[in-house]
């Protein structure tokens, strides 16, 4: 089982770590012949806007959407999954949701918690100018994790997005752990 990280931007050589720490092998995908070696993708926070740009000029965008790849996109890459942030920027459109970007504020409002997560219990949560999911557009989605009364954690099919960073906390790798058993497998 190899798990790529998309390696434009955000929080790279931590997810790579978490991935390890969670028992799996990584790839850095850097070019989109990268992605034909990798059994799922990671798409890291970051800037989002930037992200897509990126992703459109490098070609990710167009052969995202027309793979069958398992993703895992986390704060940025929550946004990249869904179909509209009410601001025109590239996205995957993967995810039947839309998303409130920079929900709790700006980076001075970023902030960490234990949250329950669907599938894993409690998990140690750091929010960085993170996003929420505003709604949800088809039964199909799955509320994996709230705060409070934000949703900060969704599940659709192949897709998994979480408004969090997982690979910035100690016991983050369960995320990897869950994502490969439960939507990557399945």
């Amino acid at each position: 089982m190899i798990i790529g990280v998309l390696g434009i931007q955000g929080a790279i050589e931590e997810h790579e770590e978490a991935i390890k720490k969670a028992g799996y092998e990584t790839k850095r995908v850097r070019f989109v012949e990268d992605l034909k070696d990798i059994d799922a993708l990671i798409i890291p926070g970051g800037e989002s806007t930037t992200m897509g740009k990126l992703m459109v000029k490098y070609g990710f965008i167009d052969a995202l959407k027309n793979s069958d790849l398992p993703i895992l996109g986390t704060c940025a890459g929550m946004v990249l999954l869904s179909k509209g942030t009410g601001k025109e920027q590239p996205l995957l459109g993967l995810m039947n949701i839309t998303i409130k970007r920079n929900a709790y504020g700006s980076q001075r409002e970023s902030f960490e918690k234990d949250l329950e997560m669907k599938g894993i219990g409690k998990i140690h949560a750091v929010f960085i100018r993170a996003p929420v999911v505003d709604r949800i557009l088809s039964d199909d989605v799955e509320i994996l994790a709230m705060d409070d009364d934000k949703i900060v954690g969704v599940r659709e099919g192949k897709y998994m997005g979480l408004s969090f960073h997982p690979e910035l906390s100690e016991d983050g790798y369960k995320v990897y752990k869950y994502f490969v058993e439960n939507v990557v497998k399945k």
